[in-house]
């Protein structure tokens, strides 16, 4: 399809009903090559990414459901934009400025990525734009004070935008009327193969990023920032994931796989600058992220245990996947502390990061 023919860039159709009652709304961008990205106002969701392999076919490459319900029950954060905090806080204390906030809990002895509530489990406003050669969705979200025991009110937006260099460009903004935290990600499944293609130990993966953080046995940094050098998680290079993902290692053992942060080169942190790369070489796709945040974590998808039925009825078994996810808890600066997420009124959030997908040369 030539970029001058008339096409719709963006169609919004029913995806269902929530227990709330409220309706959720899938919206389709398309650009002039035919890719498509579906996004839902339900927890600002990717929902599906069609991209083509080296034969022009073109084949959905992240995990997840038919329709809103099953996201609804969803406990793996399929696709979800993640907040107010993605990751882990122990016990679910924040202190911000001497004062000390009790978060809602939902794992054992943390809050992890936003609580039971979190952004992934809101229903946001849509609003969709478009001009000669990008698709826009814009989705908003008001987080009112004490949400999940996060204090201020924060207004969250987040654009996603696709345009016809087949790039996914995510922009995440965050405003707040009193100090509190902010921590955003974006946790799709990437599956090059399709997303209902096996596991992704064929899957190569580079990480522009010298150092990495050590997990303790509860799955918190322990505050060592480490040499990726000598381990298996140096991924300088492109490194296939079957290499080093059952390697007799304590950090791999602690992960059951891959599943730690990476800080990012210097050089790595723009977004015209490479930070990570994925590349599935049966089919000859390759992603790569550029992001303007200092620290990613990539997780091989170690959880999943095939009880959740996914799209077209395809049973998502153990590292079906793999997620590579852009945050800024963490920096080769400070390290490891919840200071490096600090929103405060005077200075807002906004961070971007470009999803660019084409073939690798055959």
């Amino acid at each position: 399809m030539s970029s001058h023919l008339a096409f719709n860039r963006i169609i919004q159709q029913d995806f269902g009903q929530l227990t709330s009652g409220e309706f959720a709304s899938l919206y389709t961008l398309t650009n002039a090559n035919g890719m498509q990205v579906k996004i839902t106002n339900y927890g600002a969701i990717i929902v599906s990414i069609f991209t083509p392999d080296k034969t022009q076919r073109l084949t959905d490459i992240v995990l997840g459901y038919d329709n809103v319900a099953d996201y609804e029950a969803d406990n793996y954060y399929l696709g979800a934009v993640i907040g107010r905090y993605a990751g882990r806080i122990h016990q679910g204390k924040i202190s911000i400025n001497g004062q000390q906030h009790q978060l809602t809990l939902n794992a054992p002895d943390s809050q992890l990525h936003g609580g039971k509530q979190g952004l992934n489990k809101q229903l946001w406003r849509a609003k969709t734009s478009e001009n000669a050669d990008t698709a826009c969705l814009t989705l908003s979200y008001t987080s009112p004070d004490g949400e999940q025991g996060f204090p201020g009110t924060v207004n969250f937006t987040v654009n996603y935008h696709l345009n016809d260099n087949n790039e996914l460009i995510v922009e995440y903004l965050a405003k707040t009327d009193q100090p509190t935290l902010v921590n955003l990600t974006q946790h799709s499944y990437f599956n090059l193969a399709g997303h209902n293609s096996g596991n992704v130990h064929s899957h190569q993966v580079a990480i522009n990023a010298d150092y990495f953080l050590p997990m303790n046995e509860r799955a918190y940094p322990t505050g060592e920032i480490a040499q990726v050098d000598h381990t298996p998680h140096d991924f300088r290079q492109l490194k296939a994931l079957a290499q080093d993902i059952d390697a007799d290692n304590k950090q791999i053992a602690i992960g059951k796989g891959y599943d730690n942060y990476w800080l990012l080169n210097d050089n790595a942190i723009s977004v015209q600058a490479f930070a990570a790369q994925v590349v599935e070489p049966n089919s000859g796709r390759r992603m790569t992220i550029y992001t303007d945040q200092p620290s990613m974590v990539l997780y091989t998808a170690n959880y999943i245990d095939g009880s959740h039925i996914g799209k077209n009825n395809y049973c998502y078994q153990r590292r079906a996947a793999l997620c590579l996810e852009p945050q800024r808890a963490n920096n080769k600066e400070k390290g490891v502390t919840l200071d490096n997420t600090l929103l405060t009124p005077t200075q807002p959030f906004a961070s971007t990061t470009r999803y660019v997908f084409d073939l690798i040369e055959s």
